[in-house]
């Protein structure tokens, strides 16, 4: 998977996806949470333009027991140490709400998809080596919540592969086969979408060997690769016979978007789909290495991007990868970058601007500037010291910033302490953005007439100094109501 083997992130289908058939979700929230009114539940997977979230199983909502306090991940969170795979996340998942504890399992999967679809989301891309494999032992759970909450969310699958020498795809064939029939795994008229990661580790004969086999035993498919890089340039060009549609791993800088729309233009050219990667950020605590995504840019532009080139899909990479990037509601984010990318979402998929019924106010920053002095290293996989940096891209940024949805004009303030920022905003969406301030906690209003309409405080303090550096961005904020979810 990426957290193994992606290592060049600076720069990371013609045929529209079929349309799936909808059926109303099973929970229905009793006040929007969003600025946007999203489609009727019957009505939010009738557009022919998807988005998909790549799910990485290692990291549900909960991984070893139902009982949050005594779950791993509160072994796994800032343990400073990544030896052997180790994990140190900074972040994890919010806690799962369950209104029983017998098929826990299944009722976070629910929990998950219930998030996904308020979004506007289609599906999850799943990641799974074999049959042997956890991950693969974890998709019937998640098949079956999938069916339970929202029939018309499915699931697409990403097989990894034998990588040695002369190996052939027996597992990938048996595992699909295994999985053939079952309603919620996301198919098109050409068959069982295939969207692996990193493809390109095996020849396009390969590929087209699996799916002749899997042709014989009835079974049509129609391959999408998620490549570790393309470019959208002349690169590839031997794949274009095996594929029905182009994708990649993505950029986790501002600076590499027009990368995006220069792939859309280049997959449609060549007659085949877009599937368009959105990423929020990329930092890895287990290796040293982080990337400048500049607050909320790199999500939002990519995402225009997506609007913009008329891509045909998006995927987040990823849903809930905590070692490296991720877009699900977190402890530390709360629902701030899935309900800030919905608006964006509902453009894609509509193709019209959607209408904001209410305001929204978001926000992100470091919880100390990216050159703040440190105590202590954390020991990384290599078992030595490691400091974090940036290897490529853009430099860093250490900058407060408010995305402020409106449904009308207001007047924008960032209050750091004494250091007080204001502007005028337009309707629509804006990004305010100011120097960080340590020694503050941010706090952000909108006000109109010379009235406070909204506000809300950071639960970030800003260090001057640290014990051990945390390069992630910290987010939250939302619509004024208090919507539970």
């Amino acid at each position: 998977m990426a957290t193994a083997v992606f290592a060049a992130v600076a720069t990371i289908g013609a045929a529209p996806l079929a349309t799936q058939s909808a059926a109303p979700l099973a929970t229905t929230l009793l006040c929007n949470p969003l600025p946007i009114n999203l489609p009727a539940p019957a009505n939010r997977h009738t557009s022919a333009k998807k988005v998909w979230a790549y799910y990485f199983p290692p990291f549900p909502l909960a991984v070893d027991s139902p009982d949050p306090l005594r779950d791993v991940y509160n072994r796994w969170q800032n343990t400073h140490y990544s030896v052997n795979g180790a994990y140190d996340l900074r972040d994890r998942p919010q806690a799962p709400q369950r209104a029983g504890q017998s098929t826990w399992r299944q009722a976070d999967f629910e929990q998950e998809v219930r998030q996904a679809v308020g979004a506007g989301l289609d599906g999850f891309i799943w990641e799974y080596h074999t049959s042997s494999d956890i991950r693969w032992n974890q998709l019937p759970a998640m098949l079956a919540a999938a069916k339970k909450v929202d029939p018309g969310f499915k699931i697409m699958l990403s097989p990894d592969f034998n990588l040695a020498a002369g190996s052939t795809p027996d597992s990938v064939y048996q595992d699909v086969m295994k999985v053939k029939d079952d309603p919620s795994i996301y198919r098109t008229n050409a068959g069982i979408v295939l969207a692996p990661f990193y493809p390109e580790r095996k020849a396009p004969s390969w590929w087209d060997g699996l799916r002749s086999r899997l042709a014989s035993s009835g079974v049509k498919t129609t391959l999408v690769p998620i490549f570790l890089s393309w470019g959208g340039g002349t690169q590839k060009m031997d794949w274009n016979n095996s594929v029905s549609g182009y994708s990649q791993w993505g950029t986790r800088i501002a600076g590499g978007v027009p990368t995006l729309g220069r792939e859309s233009t280049e997959a449609h050219r060549r007659g085949k789909s877009y599937m368009q990667p959105v990423a929020f950020e990329d930092s890895r605590s287990y290796d040293g290495r982080y990337w400048e995504s500049s607050n909320s840019s790199t999500l939002r532009d990519s995402l225009m991007s997506a609007i913009n080139s008329n891509a045909d899909s998006i995927a987040f990479i990823t849903w809930n990868d905590y070692t490296e990037s991720w877009v699900a509601p977190s402890k530390q984010r709360g629902y701030a970058l899935l309900d800030m990318a919905a608006y964006y979402i509902s453009w894609f998929k509509s193709g019209a601007k959607p209408a904001i019924v209410q305001d929204a106010l978001y926000w992100s920053h470091r919880s100390h500037p990216t050159s703040a002095p440190y105590s202590k290293l954390p020991t990384g996989r290599n078992g030595k010291a490691t400091p974090m940096y940036i290897p490529n891209g853009d430099a860093a940024r250490n900058e407060v910033e408010l995305v402020a949805v409106l449904k009308s004009p207001g007047r924008l303030t960032i209050t750091q302490g004494s250091t007080v920022k204001t502007m005028d905003a337009a309707a629509g969406v804006t990004s305010f953005k100011v120097p960080l301030v340590t020694g503050a906690t941010p706090a952000f209003k909108l006000a109109r007439s010379g009235a406070t309409v909204q506000s809300v405080t950071s639960n970030t303090p800003v260090r001057s100094s640290v014990v051990y550096q945390d390069m992630i961005y910290h987010a939250g904020g939302g619509v004024a109501a208090n919507c539970g979810r």
